[in-house]
Order: structure tokens, then sequence, then C-alpha cells
């Protein structure tokens, strides 16, 4: 899973979770936690301004000025705890002129080179094992995509992030841009983009050479009365499933399905939309894990693009 440092940072605090023990312990999650930045935040309006320092934001919780700089992004999540860490990175708005997205690139540059400065310092002075990724921006001009990610890629990082797509533009337009930064990033790096996303997404990425993934995506359907399963998309709230007493997905291993039926969780996104948002949540998260542990097993026996074809005309058909 991925957690907001800067969000974090500004509520509850990094002195809480450090008392807690670090964030695995503040959360009681005991797999693999990266932590973001917070440039992802530049394009949903809650920063002032940019320097060539850092970034400047408003705390939303008590309206304080701050400036993120490499020094303090490093900071932060070090002590937070988290596994993977991400560098300070400017990320420019779907539409911008070449002009803005290249100043956000040089800016993702001469921060990416400063953050991992600072984070190897920081590493040996604690003795930390957190690893730390680098982040191609560019927009979608796949010049600057290449650019981006040769210079990314010259860097000393763990693994290479691809940022800045999954923001509103065309799906075309999301994998150009991946593809236009793939072939410059080392084979043996991880690779990482940011943002995404749907089953689809993730496997046309996964057939590109993509390793992980972060998106709101699963949940946010969710909350919104769309549930995933084999053979597509259902919409919970629809009046055919209020006399449905099966599970949303036979087999299904997730708390909701092995305890609730279609007709219940109908039933509560009418009358108790909190509980329902948490129990369609467990499922479509559970939904994308069984996802990834599949691909994982085709990919090990060489049949992922048979696994692919088939999972896409299942999710894909037509009811």
């Amino acid at each position: 899973i991925i957690a907001n440092a800067f969000i974090l940072s500004c509520r509850p605090g990094i002195e809480v979770i450090q008392k807690a023990g670090g964030l695995h312990q503040f959360m009681n999650y005991k797999s693999v936690i990266f932590t973001d930045c917070g440039g992802f935040q530049m394009s949903r309006g809650m920063y002032e301004k940019k320097s060539d320092a850092g970034i400047h934001f408003r705390n939303p919780f008590n309206n304080q000025k701050l400036i993120l700089t490499p020094q303090k992004i490093m900071e932060i999540e070090l002590a937070l705890g988290s596994d993977v860490a991400m560098m300070l990175d400017d990320m420019s708005g779907y539409g911008v002129s070449e002009q803005e997205a290249r100043i956000a690139m040089e800016n993702t540059h001469r921060w990416g080179g400063e953050s991992l400065r600072i984070h190897q310092e920081l590493r040996k002075k604690h003795t930390s094992r957190q690893l730390l990724f680098g982040i191609v921006q560019g927009n979608f001009y796949p010049h600057l995509r290449e650019e981006s990610a040769k210079f990314i890629s010259s860097l000393e990082f763990d693994g290479i992030a691809i940022g800045g797509v999954a923001i509103g533009e065309p799906m075309q337009k999301m994998y150009e841009a991946v593809d236009a930064a793939l072939p410059h990033i080392p084979e043996e790096k991880i690779k990482y983009v940011m943002g995404v996303g749907s089953p689809m997404e993730i496997l046309e990425l996964i057939a590109r050479g993509i390793d992980c993934f972060d998106s709101v995506y699963p949940t946010q359907n969710a909350r919104h009365g769309t549930i995933f399963t084999r053979h597509g998309k259902i919409y919970i709230d629809q009046g055919k499933y209020a006399a449905d007493f099966t599970p949303i997905e036979k087999g299904c291993p997730c708390h909701t399905c092995e305890q609730y039926t279609r007709a219940y969780l109908c039933h509560l996104s009418k009358v108790e939309p909190g509980c329902f948002k948490r129990l369609a949540s467990i499922h479509n998260l559970c939904f994308m894990m069984k996802l990834l542990e599949d691909a994982r097993k085709a990919i090990k026996k060489n049949t992922f693009l048979e696994f692919k074809e088939q999972f896409t005309k299942e999710f894909c058909r037509k009811k």
C-alpha cells in the first residue's frame, strides 16, 4: 500500500507515528508500505506556488504555510519508517504546454538528485534499509518522457516510477507516455506506474513489463456502488439485486463474500452507506489482490498472455 507522507506529517504528525514505533505499527500493517512525497497534491490545487527550493503548501487542516524541499520530505519519509520512499517530484497537469511540462520535469530532475543525495546520507546516519525510488516525469510529450527516463535512470535509485499519468488523460495517452519512457529504464530496475488503476490497465502494463502500481480505483468504485467480479462489474444498488441472496462472487475468500449477500449489500447501499462502502471496498481490494496473484502464477508458467486474453474476455463481456 502507499501512504501520503505530506498528509501524515500534517495529521496526525510525525511525532505521533514515531511514538507508535513507525508507520507499520501505527496502522498494524505488516507488509510493504510505500510513502509518496505529496507531488500529486500539486495537481489538485493544494499548493500555493513552486520555487527552485521546493513546493509551497498550506496545511489542509490548519492553513499553516509549509514548504516541502527534498531535505524535508526525505526526513519525513525516513521518520515514518516506510519500506520505500518516493523522491520529491513536480507533476504537471494534463493539457499543459510543452514549456510548462519541461519546467516541471527540470524541477523533478534537480529535486531527484538532491533527494537521492540526502536520502543516502540519512539512511547511513540512521542505519535504515529504506529504499528510494526515482520518478520520471515529462507529461504527455514523448521526447520529454524519453529525456526524463534517461536522466532518472542515470541516478542510483533503487527503483524507477513513471509518474504524472492517470490524471484525466485518455487511456491511449497514458500508454504512449509509459511506452516512451520504458525503453530507457534499465531492465533490472523495479518499474512502478503511479496512479493506475483498473484491472484492464494493470494487465496491459504488466504485459509491458511494469511491476507495481497504486490507485484509488478499486475503493473509489466500491464507494460508488461498483463491484468487481471475474464476469465484469456489477452495480449493486440496482433493483435486480434486492432479492439476490448469493454472495458477490462464489468462491471469493473475502470477508464480505463469506458473510453477506448481494441483497444485503444492496440494502446497505441505500440505508447505511458508510458500512456498505467498507464492505464493498474489502471485496474490490481482495479482487485486485487475487488478480495479481493469478497474473504472477501465469508469468511463472509462461502463460500470461493467454491469462490476460481470457480475463479480458470474461471481465469485459457484454451482459
